[in-house]
C-alpha cells in the first residue's frame, strides 16, 4: 500500500510559511505587550552601567605591575 502526500506548490508553500511567521511575531509582540516587555519605540540598544570607580588607575596598574615582577 503506498502512501501520496499532496503536491504543494512550493511558492504556495513558502508564501504559507511567511505567513505563519508573521502571525507568530504578532502574536509574540502581543504577549510581550500585555506581560509589559515591549517596547512601543522600537528595538532599545543594550545600555552598560559603569561605577567610575571600577576603573583601576595608573598606580594600581603600576602596583600590580611591581608585584607581578616580584619587585615589592
Amino acid at each position: 500500500m503506498e502512501y501520496s502526500l499532496p503536491q504543494v506548490n512550493d511558492e504556495e508553500y513558502i508564501l504559507d510559511l511567511e505567513e505563519k511567521v508573521i502571525s507568530l511575531k504578532t502574536r509574540i509582540r502581543e504577549m510581550k505587550m500585555k506581560i509589559g516587555d515591549y517596547d512601543h519605540q522600537g528595538r532599545k540598544e543594550p545600555k552598560l552601567d559603569i561605577p567610575r570607580n571600577a576603573v583601576p588607575t595608573h598606580s594600581d596598574i603600576n602596583a600590580i605591575k611591581a608585584k607581578l615582577l616580584g619587585q615589592t
